[in-house]
């Protein structure tokens, strides 16, 4: 027993003084671990500069050999279905059937890239206030490709259009026309040509026709040839600017209160 505890207080100071030692050393040199930390971070830098060197590598090398790729790819799947129908044994059946197989599945796959190519190559710039096209079905995106190539093309011919030059007048029209006009002299032509029209001053009134007279206005209205001879003065100083309004109302109102008048202001026998 007692040699048991003498291992056991050696243990204990042996794991004194070695925690002692690192502490030391922790001291000299209190850098130690975010050193190894660093070089933990560019171990790690290192092996992603490394990957992505490397997918950059493979992808160079697919596309260079894209067309090799699916040859064989296609070569593949021809021989699966070969093997279906001919069975595994080689036969010269066999064999035809997969070269004319192979060649007619490539040319159709060429057809459908080189499709695909033209309509990328056909696709002109939209408006953007339009959004996207990409989630509309493909005859829609192509109406849409075409409507716009057609207003590209409009406004080329008409912009085309404005730039054309016009030859000069004097090249399509005679000289004749092209002379200067003396307006004054064709004014006095047409004078001359046109004749005058009459600008005198209007004729004196035709008599007036005969007008009913009333008993009670006997003594109150001219004799016709008065009247005429008054209209024709008047005539002759100022023109008549218009014709006269019909009286022939008001003249009944005031004859009807005149003879009301007089038939009130009666006496009664």
């Amino acid at each position: 027993m007692l040699s048991s505890a003498r291992s056991f207080s050696k243990q204990v100071l042996n794991h004194r003084t070695q925690i002692q030692q690192q502490t030391k050393s922790q001291l000299r040199n209190p850098r130690a671990k975010d050193q190894a930390r660093h070089d933990d971070d560019h171990k790690a830098l290192m092996a992603e500069k490394m990957r992505q060197e490397n997918r950059e590598r493979k992808k160079r090398w697919r596309e260079l050999n894209e067309e090799r790729n699916k040859d064989n790819d296609l070569r593949c799947r021809v021989n699966k279905r070969a093997n279906q129908l001919y069975g595994a044994q080689a036969s010269e059946a066999k064999e035809k059937w997969i070269g004319e197989e192979f060649e007619r599945r490539q040319q159709k796959r060429r057809e459908k890239e080189l499709r695909k190519r033209q309509q990328q190559a056909e696709t002109v710039d939209m408006p953007t206030s339009f959004g996207s096209y990409s989630m509309l079905p493909p005859h829609q995106v192509r109406a849409a490709n075409d409507f716009w190539r057609s207003v590209a093309a409009s406004n080329a011919i008409e912009s085309s259009s404005r730039r054309v030059q016009l030859p000069p007048l004097r090249s399509v029209v005679p000289e004749e026309l092209c002379k200067p006009v003396d307006l004054q002299h064709d004014a006095d032509r047409h004078a001359a040509n046109v004749t005058p029209h009459m600008t005198a001053s209007p004729s004196a009134p035709s008599a007036p026709a005969h007008r009913h007279v009333r008993p009670w206005e006997q003594d109150h209205v001219p004799a016709h040839t008065e009247s005429y001879e008054l209209l024709s003065r008047d005539a002759t100083l100022s023109p008549v600017s218009g014709p006269q309004p019909d009286l022939g109302l008001s003249e009944a109102a005031f004859s009807l209160m005149s003879l009301s008048s007089s038939v009130n202001s009666q006496p009664v026998t």
